[in-house]
């Protein structure tokens, strides 16, 4: 959204407070959700330095790395934690009959759900697992294999992520930014304290701007991380790390445990407060009304999680570190259709969201003036084929031509033509006529048709998606990811001794 979007953001900025973006919320929440913060150490980017996670608001499990050596251990009872919670979604199953395109088969009740503060925690989750997935499994040393396992679901999770509407692993900054706008630059909504302090300041703030510069004070405000601020980092980080390294030097054994305990001190403290954002932002998404479509796309998001479980038991390989020119193109095409399918159940969904079509000329709202419920129209077959149509009296513009094909959020299954635009007395005429929906003339369906004075908002129909096909990798130039140049092909031999 622009137009719309830069008017409430204006809005926001002269009241100081965030104005509602959405009426409803468009993404699944989870009754218990696995709440992840994490923080990373500075240098190369998957080097964790803690991490803060679990389901239960009151008890945080915090994980600590040392400043110095081996990873292993936190990162092997991080795998456990993750590892539980996902084990504990594969409980229940379901059956689900056969239809026209697909055999019986089975899913999980549930799916796994992770909530992160921000878009470069997500990040951060990616590079962690594009490390662990590969990493070799030592069968002697303890928690190697879960390590790897955990890799193996970061991937899966933050792939997940980049594909609208997917509830999988969410950002919170962003889930928050899709219901309400606030005052502050779209940067500045990155972060999460800020931009909760919009949306829901505390009673003593006069409005969400003054909460929202009390909460960026330098003095007490900390980022959601991954990374941290540098005078975190120089005036109570870098004591400490020299504290342990000192230590090290000197094998004393008592001085290393105190400085990791007042390290986990220090980070529980600085944690504290983003965690307990996060649940704050929960509790303000789950009591908005959760729009239809969620919950067929909770179903989907149920689907792969179940596909997922059985490559891992039945193959397990890790995911390539690059995908191939046509993995990577059937994954731009699927991200590509989940863009338009999730944005069109928005649109027939939100007001909000249709408003903001309206101002952008790719909807158009108004008046049903007159309506042709017998109009007939002779098929290419010569069959006589029923064809309502409708005039609208709209005083939006209507930049669209004749045979545009519409939606209406009303009337979901019906498809719409513009026949005619004809401008009028200060507003513009749209002759409609129903192309899809409406039945046969032996068997109509008159619930499509619109009362006489009814208000009706109209956007660009989607067009119909069909997955494109894609050549095999060995039907690629080697130029992208084929076999190589200098190879012989061989693709075809043996092809006519079978056929003698």
């Amino acid at each position: 959204m622009i137009q719309l979007t830069s008017l409430l953001r204006m809005r926001a900025a002269h009241t100081g407070n965030a104005q509602r973006a959405s009426q409803l919320r468009h993404l699944h929440l989870s009754d218990q959700p696995l709440m992840l913060l994490a923080l990373k150490q500075t240098g190369p980017a998957a080097r964790p330095l803690a991490v803060m996670l679990g389901t239960d608001p009151h008890r945080p499990q915090l994980l600590v790395a040392p400043p110095s050596g081996s990873t292993g251990p936190m990162l092997a009872a991080l795998a456990d934690t993750v590892t539980a919670y996902i084990n504990a979604c594969q409980r229940h199953r379901e059956h689900l009959p056969a239809t026209n395109n697909k055999p019986a088969r089975w899913r999980y009740t549930d799916a796994p759900q992770i909530l992160v503060p921000n878009p470069q925690t997500v990040q951060h989750l990616k590079d962690l697992g594009d490390v662990l997935r590969f990493r070799s499994v030592d069968d002697q040393a303890p928690g190697s294999r879960a390590v790897q396992c955990l890799g193996h679901w970061l991937t899966y999770l933050t792939d997940r992520a980049d594909l609208p509407g997917s509830a999988a692993l969410i950002p919170m900054t962003s889930f928050l930014g899709m219901h309400w706008i606030s005052g502050q630059s779209p940067l500045e909504d990155e972060d999460l304290a800020t931009l909760l302090a919009w949306i829901d300041p505390p009673r003593h703030a006069a409005s969400g701007r003054d909460a929202a510069l009390e909460a960026e004070d330098p003095a007490t405000h900390r980022p959601a991380g991954p990374a941290t601020d540098a005078p975190f980092d120089n005036d109570h980080l870098a004591p400490l790390f020299d504290a342990y390294a000192r230590a090290r030097r000197r094998a004393l054994d008592q001085e290393q445990p105190r400085t990791l305990q007042e390290l986990d001190r220090l980070l529980a403290t600085y944690l504290q407060p983003t965690w307990d954002l996060m649940w704050q932002a929960y509790t303000l998404l789950q009591a908005l009304p959760e729009a239809k479509s969620t919950a067929r796309r909770w179903d989907h998001e149920r689907t792969l999680f179940t596909d997922e479980c059985t490559y891992l038991t039945q193959d397990g390989r890790p995911r390539p570190a690059r995908d191939n020119a046509v993995a990577a193109a059937v994954r731009l095409a699927r991200m590509e259709h989940a863009a338009v399918a999730f944005a069109a159940e928005r649109t027939a969904e939100d007001p909000f969201v249709r408003a903001e079509l309206r101002t952008t000329g790719k909807a158009f709202g108004g008046t049903v003036t007159t309506i042709d419920a017998e109009h007939t129209l002779r098929g290419p077959s010569g069959r006589t084929q029923w064809r309502p149509r409708l005039t609208v009296s709209t005083p939006d513009p209507v930049p669209m031509e004749p045979g545009q094909l519409l939606a209406c959020h009303t009337y979901r299954s019906a498809r719409y033509k513009i026949c005619e635009v004809t401008p009028a007395d200060g507003d513009t005429l749209v002759e409609l006529e129903i192309t899809a929906g409406m039945g046969t003339m032996d068997r109509p369906n008159h619930a499509v048709l619109p009362d006489a004075g009814a208000f009706l908002v109209f956007t660009i129909a989607p067009a119909p998606y069909r997955m494109p096909e894609f050549p095999a990798r060995e039907q690629t130039p080697w130029t992208h990811g084929g076999p190589p140049a200098d190879q012989p092909d061989h693709s075809n031999e043996g092809e006519g001794e079978e056929e003698q």
